[in-house]
């Protein structure tokens, strides 16, 4: 084992030349192959993570594994005996399918040591992350440094939590062998207690829903019993608890063995931090030497809020004429406290005579509401049905899709009579009254009436001229 893991590929040592600090590339042994290609070559096909001896903790999950692992000195130099109290350099090549199934980026990628073995503070860092394909399809593989590790002995299982941010992927654990480290340095033989698996149920919890998270904790290979071993958790702000108490005491654990344990939890309904990273802190002591043991590691918790994207009121005329204009308008909101992306609306019917089906609206953020409007101009009378279909991508990354019927009666257009709208245009209508003969004599009467007076009048005024006349004679004599 050991001098498999002596045997390293310069491709992983030159992994380490891209963070700070020159490390130097080992010579291979005599007859042994030439190192492969510098790294900007296609990565190689991964082969599965080495055989570990019985009992230990398995190095591969199945679809995230180990391919490779160099220890250098802090100054970059090969080593091939770590003893108890060196500091060293860790370098991991991991193979990860989940990884390439969720597209995740390499700042995403979270690794921690999981182990009293060795002491690490912080997390890895990441690097040369490539595509590859296998039989199990596509993954992604990677290199993990862990810079300035202090090796305490007692084992050589490098153990290590490996977790991706921002998505709802389960946290991977990870225990390959380090051959150069000592498993004889260190005379105490009390096993740590680390974190061997965890669940919570699905692969994320809904805002205001209760959840269990599961825990398996296993007490590391040893000679010795953990006696009084207890588990306890600490709750990010807006986690409780449910029920009972955030420390569980377990009792003894012997060397190898495991032990189940659980914890009921609720998300609040105003969470809105998308992961809620849980601590789980493991503490006991060693039954014969009394060595103090604790452990402790971070659970994240995928948490998303409900997706509260509803429908309003829609809006259209129950029936038009045929040759008209009909808009239809459909009002939606965001209840929720997430936005939600990239909406788009689509109409879908027949006879609609619609010019524009397709609209993109884009972003919806929470608790606002907004509309989207179809002019339509049916070609045939009768009922028109349509459907307005919403599609938008809600917080958690899933496609939604939402919809609505609408229907319309569309009518023939009315004849007018176009001569009522004019009464110029329209002829007189006979009265009912006097024949045409009455009116005849009552026009004859008029004029010989009229006659009569012009003659009466004129009859006076010569009358009158010929008093006038003789009263000058009168005067004259």
């Amino acid at each position: 084992m050991k001098q498999t893991f002596t045997r390293l590929t310069a491709g992983l040592l030159l992994a380490l030349s891209l963070f700070a600090g020159p490390l130097s590339v080992p010579a291979l042994a005599e007859g042994e192959e030439t190192a492969p290609p510098a790294a900007s070559e296609p990565a190689p096909e991964p082969t599965p993570a080495p055989t570990q001896d019985p009992g230990t903790v398995p190095a591969t999950s199945g679809e995230v594994y180990v391919t490779e692992a160099a220890v250098t000195d802090t100054a970059g130099g090969e080593v091939q005996q770590v003893q108890e109290g060196d500091r060293i350099n860790v370098v991991l090549r991991v193979v990860d399918h989940p990884a390439a199934t969720y597209n995740v980026t390499a700042d995403e990628i979270v690794a921690r040591v999981n182990s009293t073995i060795f002491t690490y503070t912080g997390t890895a860092e990441v690097s040369q992350l490539t595509e590859g394909e296998d039989a199990q399809g596509a993954y992604y593989t990677y290199v993990l440094l862990f810079r300035d590790v202090i090796f305490n002995g007692g084992g050589n299982q490098f153990a290590i939590n490996l977790s991706y941010q921002n998505t709802s992927m389960a946290m991977q654990q990870l225990a390959p062998v380090l051959g150069q480290c000592s498993t004889e340095a260190k005379q105490n033989k009390t096993p740590s207690l680390i974190v061997r698996s965890s669940s919570y149920g699905t692969e994320t919890i809904t805002a205001g829903s209760p959840f269990t998270l599961s825990l398996t904790l296993y007490a590391t290979g040893g000679t010795e019993t953990v006696n009084d071993v207890v588990a306890s958790v600490t709750l990010p702000e807006g986690v409780t608890m449910t029920g009972g108490s955030l420390s569980t005491y377990l009792g003894a654990m012997n060397a190898g063995s495991t032990r189940d344990v659980s914890f009921n939890l609720q998300a609040g309904a105003g969470f809105s931090g998308g992961v809620a990273n849980i601590t789980v802190n493991m503490v006991g002591a060693g039954a014969d030497t009394g060595t103090a043991v604790s452990g402790s590691t971070t659970v994240s918790v995928p948490i998303s809020q409900p997706d509260r994207f509803e429908l309003g009121q829609l809006q259209v005329n129950d029936s038009i004429y045929l040759g008209d204009t009909a808009t239809v308008t459909l009002n939606f909101v965001n209840k929720g406290k997430n936005p939600v992306a990239n909406l788009e609306a689509s109409l879908t019917g027949e006879n609609l005579g619609a010019d524009m089906t397709q609209q993109y609206i884009g972003n919806v953020n929470a608790g606002t509401e907004n509309s989207v409007d179809f002019d339509l101009v049916p070609t045939t009378t009768g009922t028109v049905s349509g459907t307005i279909v919403l599609n938008y991508e809600a917080e958690d990354g899933s496609l939604k899709t939402v919809s609505k019927d609408f229907s319309i009666n569309v009518m023939e257009m009315p004849a007018y009579d176009d001569t009522a709208m004019d009464p110029g245009m329209v002829e007189p209508t006979a009265q009912p009254g006097l024949p045409v003969w009455g009116i005849v004599l009552i026009a004859v009467a008029v004029v010989v009436a009229v006659v009569a007076v012009i003659l009466v009048v004129r009859r006076k005024k010569k009358k009158a001229a010929a008093l006038a006349d003789l009263e000058a004679d009168d005067e004259d004599l």
